[in-house]
């Protein structure tokens, strides 16, 4: 009956653990939608930039502030996704430690 009983805590702990990684792939999948975004709103400042000015409609110092603004979404959308996976990691990295010193 004890065999049974550690099979069962064994079920569970695997079910604990396929829980955490699909909590960590939601995490990632959060972190990649800003990176995203803010990657899709850098090109269009560079793009709005580039053409306002080549076509005469900004000056520039208007042109130097289009992509400064770009530059700034840029690192805030890459900045939640570094912390992210650096966290994300840190709790695989937990995890497999863990696992190995379970099976040992």
């Amino acid at each position: 009956m004890k065999s049974g009983a550690k099979q069962k805590l064994s079920d569970i702990a695997r079910a604990i653990i396929d829980l955490e990684i699909e909590k960590s792939k939601l995490n990632r999948e959060k972190s990649m939608l800003v990176l995203n975004k803010s990657l899709l709103l850098y090109f269009t400042f560079l793009f709005t930039a580039v053409v306002g000015f080549v076509g005469d409609y900004i000056d520039k110092s208007l042109f130097n502030i289009l992509i400064l603004m770009g530059l700034c979404v840029l690192i805030i959308g890459i900045i939640p996704y570094i912390k992210t996976m650096r966290h994300e990691e840190s709790n695989i990295d937990e995890l497999i430690k863990t696992l190995k010193e379970g099976k040992e």
